[in-house]
């Protein structure tokens, strides 16, 4: 999968679709696969995009996604993260050795909010790396870049906290969407158009993810309208299902709202 490179520039829109949300508590919900993603491999590319709306957050660092060398482990390979310190939201990622060969931060879009959070990257071009909340481009810092492959082939996967259970996110997820070997152009507004309508909702991402590049990504976790929470953690993707950690809630909003 580390050749593979998609860039997606057709400008046909998807049309809105109704979605509910997963609430996170903040305490000890999160996800994990408990395991390897199914078919996954070291790459230089990927495309994560979700819809976000963070609660009150300071205090500690707030994981989105991750993934560890050891299952419930502390090693990590790829973070999204919601940072403290310094407000960022940071998107770090590090090679089979361990060595940070990604890391990009932006300012976080706020609370109480829906923002659909886009990014992809191909790191072997520093032309091809794009960080946005919807329809704005975020300016990111940039503080590593290395065309170097990302280490894929870990040993489990967490959403809504880092993998051990610790910085966990106190907020709502949807639409969470994650393609190892991809770039996506996300300047160009009909691939923005893939995910996010002119209105700023969500759209009809396929049955199983696959309508933006034409095939399904690795994770794609999606709560159909009415559905009950706990199918969130079902992966309509290739990768295999999560569990759930802690009882998720019916987010009291949606980014379709």
């Amino acid at each position: 999968m580390s050749g593979v490179q998609q860039l997606i520039l057709g400008t046909a829109q998807a049309y809105p679709i109704v979605v509910d949300a997963a609430d996170f508590d903040g305490a000890n919900d999160m996800m994990t696969r408990g395991a390897s993603i199914d078919g996954a491999a070291d790459s230089k590319l990927f495309t994560f995009v979700c819809w976000i709306n963070a609660d009150t957050l300071a205090g500690a660092d707030r994981r989105i996604f991750n993934s560890v060398t050891t299952v419930g482990g502390t090693t990590t390979r790829l973070n999204i993260t919601w940072t403290d310190a310094d407000s960022n939201i940071q998107i770090r990622a590090r090679n089979a050795a361990g060595t940070t060969i990604l890391n990009m931060q932006a300012a976080t879009p706020g609370t109480g909010t829906w923002v659909c959070l886009m990014f992809s990257c191909d790191l072997a071009d520093t032309g091809k790396r794009q960080f946005y909340y919807g329809d704005t481009d975020t300016t990111p810092t940039v503080v590593a870049y290395t065309d170097d492959a990302i280490d894929n082939t870990v040993a489990d996967w967490a959403v809504g906290a880092a993998a051990n259970g610790t910085e966990d996110w106190d907020g709502c997820f949807a639409e969470l969407w994650y393609k190892i070997g991809v770039y996506i152009d996300f300047s160009n507004e009909g691939n923005r158009r893939k995910f996010i309508s002119e209105g700023g909702k969500p759209v009809y991402l396929g049955a199983t993810g696959n309508l933006p590049t034409g095939a399904a990504p690795d994770c794609y976790f999606h709560l159909a309208d009415g559905a009950a929470v706990a199918g969130f953690a079902t992966n309509l993707g290739t990768g295999g299902n999560f569990a759930i950690t802690g009882t998720l809630a019916t987010c009291g909003s949606s980014p379709s709202d």
